[in-house]
């Protein structure tokens, strides 16, 4: 697995092997978007990586590490060309609350 590379804000994610995607602006709510996954609990840590199903690639990831007051709110990150696995936070470094995860269908993984 390639070194995990640090991101910008709207980037807070790092592929597993791949050149960083191009940030989105965060949703509107104080949420992530359900997408492909619904809301993932985090799991207490600041970090968690995550693998696409087989036949998948994971096209974009919101993080989520608190509320939107301390800076804390929903990050998106594109991913293009999808990548197969990588470890995902939050730009502040808090404790992920929760996460969700959009897929397309394989192609060539990074």
């Amino acid at each position: 697995m390639a070194a995990v590379t640090a991101l910008s804000a709207l980037g807070a994610v790092a592929p597993a092997s791949a050149a960083p995607p191009a940030g989105a602006a965060p949703p509107a709510g104080a949420v992530c978007p359900s997408w492909d996954t619904g809301h993932i609990n985090g799991s207490g840590g600041a970090t968690t990586t995550i693998m696409a199903p087989e036949g998948m690639v994971i096209t974009a990831v919101c993080v989520k590490a608190g509320s939107v007051k301390q800076g804390a709110g929903p990050e998106i990150t594109n991913y293009d060309p999808g990548v197969a696995s990588l470890t995902i936070w939050h730009s502040t470094g808090k404790d992920i609350s929760h996460y969700s995860v959009m897929y397309s269908d394989g192609g060539p993984i990074s």
